[in-house]
């Protein structure tokens, strides 16, 4: 970026909240679709889902708080309930009849409306919780609100925890404030689960989701992108594409990522009082870089927790054998991963081989290049497929282990004399120096050791096939026959030729499992011995 005069208070300093007003960028159909839904005569409910930190909570408030006071008074109370703070689901009740009286409480056209309503929510206070009278009290509370010719909207955020005490009974008591004419309030609720996936939890029957809309929120799209970056215009900043692009590698259009580091750079600037910004002053270290990770740990653990987090590695990083349809279309819905063609998927990973079948076809990247990177650096801490990183762990292991019998410490530029006639061996080598360079400067904490970096046909290669009298020790005099074996673990293990929509082969899968099982009592029974 280059500024002409750089202000001292950084305007991101607010992320991480609610953004509101100037800061609010783009999100134009979305605030559309939440406004036909919700206000006018003819209303109906709408449920918004999306990734942590995605701007869903911002995005209801832009949509509907800053018409408060004039739905107001046209008799619409509209309120938000943060449910996060709620212990259990009667509190919930009451809450959200205590947010009615807060709302109407200072009008004065609105006085003996108020006088009523209070007397029924002090007669509530008063019952036993969850009790059938509970539930009448609560439904006359709303049928007087109705019949008075007021409308009520409820903005319910953080709605994911009502799974944890909501029973079968209190979602159908929802169910029905929502849905009968004499009652009908208006929920607009913000979670990162479907409803459907929160219902699920207590095992209810009465179908509460099938009276919500749903509206998915992703990533910023490009109308969003283009509103975002004018902001800078308020500032006097021209941002330059180089800048840009330099944000949408580190995090893509993550609203959230972005507004972070945009933070950084603008506290950067201004500690440093520089005068230009520029992409190369961007450090991706110390605390933006804990930060980024700890963010994206937390859209991990969301995964996890949906049983997704394997099924992205899968389609990400390979080999694919046990992702539905239905896994696919989530992770796409909640934009954790992207389609990409396999050339743009193989120009940022590096690894496979591009063919004329495989160079247009379609594979999956994670929402930015920086975090697939991480991902694909992470593999090995991987427990998708327990036994595949046992196999590849064990004979890593046994490579070491060759290396210090063979090698003295300087083993990398033994090898590479002892093989200087060998082009193969000596580009292998260099391909792995080159991987190992590029994840200590963008990770900082990678391993060293070259070995950490292969994979089965580099095992095989550049390192067992090379001496097969110290490694037929391990595996036997067959050669040729362990030659295939490891070449077959290198076709399933790449991710290129099993990650797109294809599936590996049940028999190839079955005979892989074999060999990872045969590799691993070969190698721990010659370390016994």
């Amino acid at each position: 970026m280059a500024t002409k005069t750089l202000k001292s208070e950084n305007p991101f300093s607010d992320y991480g909240q609610i953004v509101k007003g100037i800061r609010f960028a783009g999100r134009k159909e979305e605030i559309r679709k939440i406004q036909n839904r919700v206000l006018g005569e003819a209303y109906g409910n709408i449920a918004i889902v999306g990734m942590p930190r995605i701007g869903k909570s911002s995005l209801v408030w832009n949509a509907l708080m800053p018409l408060k006071d004039s739905l107001l008074n046209k008799k619409n109370i509209l309120t938000f309930v943060y449910v996060g703070r709620i212990a259990n689901s009667t509190d919930f009740f009451k809450q959200i009849l205590y947010q009615v009286l807060d709302e109407i409480e200072f009008i004065e056209d609105y006085k003996e409306y108020f006088l009523h309503l209070k007397s029924l929510y002090e007669s509530i206070l008063k019952v036993e919780q969850s009790s059938f009278e509970f539930d009448n009290l609560v439904q006359k509370f709303f049928k007087y609100l109705k019949r008075k010719g007021f409308k009520t909207i409820y903005i319910l955020d953080e709605f994911d925890r009502v799974a944890d005490w909501f029973t079968v009974s209190r979602f159908q008591l929802l169910r029905e404030l929502a849905s009968l004419p004499e009652m009908q309030i208006c929920l607009v609720t913000v979670s990162r689960r479907t409803i459907i996936e929160i219902e699920a939890k207590s095992y209810a029957i009465s179908n509460f989701y099938g009276i919500i809309d749903e509206l998915r929120l992703g990533l910023f799209n490009d109308f969003d992108i283009i509103e975002y970056w004018n902001f800078f215009k308020l500032f006097e900043i021209d941002v330059t594409e180089e800048y840009k692009n330099t944000i949408n590698y580190l995090v893509g259009r993550h609203p959230f990522l972005i507004d972070l580091c945009n933070y950084e750079m603008f506290n950067s600037f201004l500690l440093q009082n520089l005068s230009n910004f520029h992409s190369e002053a961007f450090n991706i270290e110390s605390e933006l870089k804990l930060t980024l990770f700890n963010n994206f740990d937390k859209m991990i653990n969301l995964l996890r927790e949906e049983k997704l987090y394997d099924k992205a590695l899968q389609l990400i990083i390979g080999p694919i054998y046990d992702v539905s349809v239905v896994d696919e279309q989530k992770l796409l819905k909640y934009e954790f991963i992207k389609q990409v063609s396999f050339l743009e998927k193989y120009a940022l990973l590096r690894r496979g081989f591009i063919t004329d079948k495989n160079k247009n076809s379609v594979s999956y990247i994670c929402f930015s290049d920086y975090f697939t990177e991480l991902l694909n650096l992470k593999y090995n801490e991987i427990d998708y497929w327990p036994l595949w990183k046992e196999t590849e762990r064990t004979v890593r292991d046994l490579i070491k282990t060759w290396i210090s019998e063979v090698f003295q410490d300087d083993w990398e530029n033994e090898y590479l004399m002892k093989h200087h006639k060998s082009e193969n061996r000596q580009k292998g080598i260099e391909k792995l120096r080159i991987t190992r360079t590029s994840s200590n400067k963008k990770f900082g904490n990678s391993s060293n050791h070259l070995i950490n970096y292969t994979f089965p046909s580099d095992m095989y290669d550049l390192f067992i096939s090379t001496d097969w009298d110290w490694f037929k020790k391990v595996f036997g005099d067959e050669k040729k026959e362990w030659g295939k074996k490891f070449n077959l673990l290198a076709e399933i293990r790449n991710p290129i030729a099993h990650n797109n929509n294809e599936f590996i082969s049940i028999e190839d899968l079955s005979m892989a499992k074999k060999y990872c099982e045969l590799i691993v009592e070969k190698i721990t029974k010659w370390r016994a011995q």
